[in-house]
């Protein structure tokens, strides 16, 4: 698919690069967005970027992206579910 989209020149002069390069630039950080939210795995967002798994754990680390990661909504409900064992006496106080 192909995709056209517009930016500001303040931004593609901040960027840099080609029209090619911002192009690749605007697929990768969709792919990330998507590994990010659990909607592709690493398999298939390696594959679209073509890398090998290597190069993409090379990537993740490059852009700081943790693997698996835990979002603030996993940690609440995770606090929420000790705390209401807890309660229960199911787990015993910290």
């Amino acid at each position: 698919m192909t995709i056209t989209m517009e930016i500001p020149e303040e931004l593609a002069a901040q960027l840099g690069g080609s029209p090619q390069e911002l192009s690749r630039h605007a697929l990768e950080a969709l792919v990330v967005e998507a590994y990010r939210e659990d909607r592709i795995g690493s398999p298939q967002a390696a594959a679209l970027l073509g890398f090998s798994r290597l190069q993409w754990n090379h990537f993740l680390k490059e852009k700081q992206v943790m693997e698996h990661a835990c979002s603030v909504e996993d940690l609440e409900r995770d606090v929420a579910t000790i705390q209401r064992l807890r309660s229960a006496g199911l787990l015993p106080a910290a």
